[in-house]
């Protein structure tokens, strides 16, 4: 009889009562809702930055296009162009404003037109001339 008791006795405490596994759910739950919350700002953070790397991709091919135009070409005046295509519509501007005869400026601005997570942003740079339209390549007499 005192062994009967002893095993009714182990039995009882050898599981988890039903208490202890709805407190260990929700502390899982819990948890998991945390993770999913800093899951879905890491995304919108790396969408973000994709988009900034495009951004600043986009504008320094446009620099580096008025930046290799021969200096004449380079006339004053305002062009905007408009981007509605993926992976992020903007608007390009492009201001040329002559400084003084041998120097121009020359700012490239780009716009999002539908993402709040890129701001505007722009770069500008000057271009000058010599004083003689001798090409310094040009190793002839």
């Amino acid at each position: 009889m005192v062994k009967l008791l002893m095993k009714s006795e182990r039995r009882a405490t050898a599981g988890f009562t039903l208490v202890e596994v709805l407190i260990s759910m929700t502390i899982l739950a819990v948890g998991v809702l945390v993770l999913g919350g800093l899951l879905t700002r890491s995304a919108r953070s790396a969408d973000a930055t994709a988009l900034l790397s495009y951004q600043s991709a986009r504008m320094t091919t446009e620099a580096m296009r008025y930046d290799a135009l021969p200096f004449a070409l380079l006339a004053a005046g305002t062009t905007c162009s408009t981007i509605s295509a993926l992976p992020l519509p903007h608007t390009l501007c492009t201001t040329i404003a002559d400084i003084t005869a041998k120097r121009k400026s020359v700012k490239v601005k780009f716009t999002p037109t539908s993402n709040p997570l890129v701001r505007a942003d722009s770069v500008m740079f000057e271009r000058s001339i010599s004083g003689s339209p001798v090409n310094p390549l040009n190793t002839g007499p």
